[in-house]
């Protein structure tokens, strides 16, 4: 019984710590209908600021107190003068700008406080045990408990009881008529943003001496948040409230009698909530709009002869370029060849068809993985192994994309986040295929065209190859009166849909030849780098070739090409002599959201019509 009730506890503890930061993150998008990637990095930050605190004080409680409120300037003034601009722009926008700053935070807390994991101490008043039932239980857990169901009635009196609540909900439900009876819209929805910063940052503070702090907390804290959130409504307190018990409990129980499913059950239960009730169990149905989701598109150029010059004057210089450079700059080269077809395959979905898909890495991955554990395990010939992962991947993308086109907007990009996640969690814990954690390797690279890929000279010509291949393909594609029909459903679906067309066979047919392109450059990817590891397959890597995608320009295909280029130059070689590679990347990358929608290749077309006029 003592073993239950342990167990209890500790979901209740950790299920409190998720409630803080999923009811920050449920005030700003159910309340603002603003999407932040950024509330993980408010968690991380609070918890190292207390731990600054506190080792020049000695002092808990203050930390507990000056750590919030430190962390709320820095998120008051993202709001201010990055976020507040692209509140008109929709959910994608919000998406990327918010996940550009993950990374400037993240390198951040690195550079301030290293690498090393850090723990907060405890204050010496609840550094006790208490007996219940038979069993001795940490004070500062139940502390934790009194914390969070304390801070959850003062936001459930504050939202539902007072007038301050009241002008909220008005501001969210017509933000206009609100202002005419004289509210401050923009100090409102500050303050709501505000609000939502505190929790998160007290959420880290409070975790401290529970969880730890490691660059990287924000990232761990943000993904079961957004289960909870899922699960118990967007924008409903009480739904965050008990989403986060449900979560904390099943999580507890499930790490401790079925630690291999316990991460795959969780994520299914999120997909299942998506498909099935994707307002949550206290969620309004329909409260999530999907209108917002708006993709940045740009066109080529409008001078056929010129793109055609550019184009083989580029395919010259990459032909000949490795027979002068040394074997490192072949090598990265053929990085950036594999990541292109990766973020063209993307742009098809993004860019052309305008699904927002935050899991596509779910594809690449699995094609990565098909390759070398067919190779390693079965010692089958590398070639075979991209050839089966081609339509291992189509059949994979295949049945995602027929449960997630059914939905669109947010609830799109949280499907394919969840889908992504689960395939994630079976690498990570079906050790003895994949490797786990620790990944896993090829047993040789094969040969092209009887010339070994051991040497970078033939893997540059190889990548080169598949390259050159996977993108004429794609733009026979786009120029096929399919891809005309996908760029019409991008465009306004309704009016598609209303002259005879099926949509939602076409969004399919467009998910699953993008899902199966990113298997095949994931096997690539393989035999290039001839090892995998469950980070192939994370959410953070769908937001890297999100990045590629929008950073060069989607709805392009050779504004995803540039976005790779200058995504992995940037990674490789200002790495080499910055060690702030992720600030700067992320730094660019909230530079291009801001003032070039159109991504690079968009501010060059710009450009060239500006002095062509």
């Amino acid at each position: 019984m003592e073993i239950y009730l342990a167990q209890l506890l500790n979901g209740l503890v950790y299920g409190m710590l998720l409630f803080l930061t999923a009811a920050g993150l449920s005030l700003i998008f159910g309340l603002m209908n603003v999407v932040s990637l950024a509330h993980g990095s408010f968690f991380m930050l609070g918890a190292y600021i207390a731990l600054s605190v506190t080792r020049q004080t000695q002092n808990f409680w203050l930390a507990l107190v000056l750590a919030p409120v430190v962390t709320v300037g820095i998120g008051l003034l993202m709001e201010r003068l990055f976020m507040r601009p692209l509140y008109r722009r929709g959910h994608l926008d919000q998406v990327l700008l918010t996940f550009g700053f993950t990374f400037v935070f993240f390198d951040a807390v690195r550079s301030f406080w290293g690498s090393d994991i850090r723990k907060l101490a405890a204050p010496d008043a609840l550094q006790g045990s208490i007996e219940i039932a038979g069993g001795m239980f940490s004070t500062y857990r139940l502390f934790l408990l009194a914390l969070g169901a304390g801070l959850a009635l003062i936001l459930w009196l504050v939202m539902e009881r007072s007038r301050l609540g009241a002008m909220v909900r008005a501001g969210v439900d017509d933000s206009a008529m609100a202002a005419g009876l004289g509210a401050n819209i923009p100090a409102l929805f500050s303050g709501v943003f505000g609000a939502g910063v505190a929790l998160a940052a007290l959420g880290g503070v409070a975790a401290g001496p529970v969880l730890g702090l490691y660059p990287g907390m924000d990232g761990d804290i943000l993904i079961p948040s957004f289960i909870v959130i899922v699960i118990g409504g967007m924008g409903s307190l009480r739904g965050a409230f008990v989403g986060s018990l449900l979560v904390g409990v099943a999580d507890a129980f499930g790490k401790a009698y079925v630690p291999a499913l316990s991460m795959f059950l969780i994520y299914l239960l999120m997909a299942f909530f998506l498909l099935v009730r994707p307002q949550g169990l206290f969620g309004i149905k329909g409260g999530v709009a999907p209108a917002g989701m708006v993709v940045a598109v740009g066109a080529p150029f409008n001078r056929p002869q010129l793109a055609r010059r550019l184009a083989w004057l580029a395919l010259v210089v990459l032909a000949v370029f490795p027979l002068f450079v040394p074997d490192y700059h072949r090598t990265l080269v053929s990085e950036i060849f594999v990541f292109a077809i990766f973020a063209m395959s993307l742009d098809l979905i993004l860019g052309y068809t305008g699904l927002p898909s935050f899991g596509h890495a779910a594809f690449f991955g699995l094609g990565a993985y098909v390759v070398i554990v067919l190779g390693s395990l079965f010692g089958l010939n590398g070639w075979l192994g991209l050839a089966v992962a081609i339509p291992v991947t189509a059949m994979a993308a295949a049945i995602i994309g027929f449960f997630c086109v059914r939905t669109s907007g947010i609830t799109f990009l949280m499907l394919t986040l969840a889908f992504s996640q689960l395939l994630y969690s079976i690498a990570f814990k079906w050790r003895d295929v994949t490797g786990g954690s620790d990944g896993i390797g090829i047993a040789s690279r094969p040969s092209f065209l009887g010339w070994s890929l051991d040497d970078p000279l033939a893997l540059y010509y190889m990548t080169f190859f598949f390259f050159i291949l996977s993108y004429l393909g794609l733009r026979r594609l786009i120029a096929s009166p399919l891809g005309h029909s996908l760029v019409g459903i991008r465009e306004n679906e309704s009016r598609m849909r209303a002259i005879g067309y099926a949509t939602g066979e076409y969004k399919l047919l467009a998910f699953t030849i993008g899902g199966t392109l990113a298997g095949f450059s994931g096997g690539l990817y393989a035999l290039f780098n001839g090892f995998v590891s469950p980070e192939a397959l994370h959410w953070s890597a769908s937001g890297d070739v999100l990045i590629m995608a929008m950073l060069g320009g989607a709805g392009t295909l050779v504004g995803p090409v540039i976005g790779a280029a200058v995504f992995l130059l940037m990674k490789n070689l200002v790495s080499s002599w910055n060690d702030h590679w992720m600030m700067i990347i992320g730094a660019v990358f909230i530079a291009c959201v801001m003032f070039f929608p159109g991504g690079i290749w968009g501010m060059l077309r710009d450009r060239v019509a500006r002095v062509r006029s």
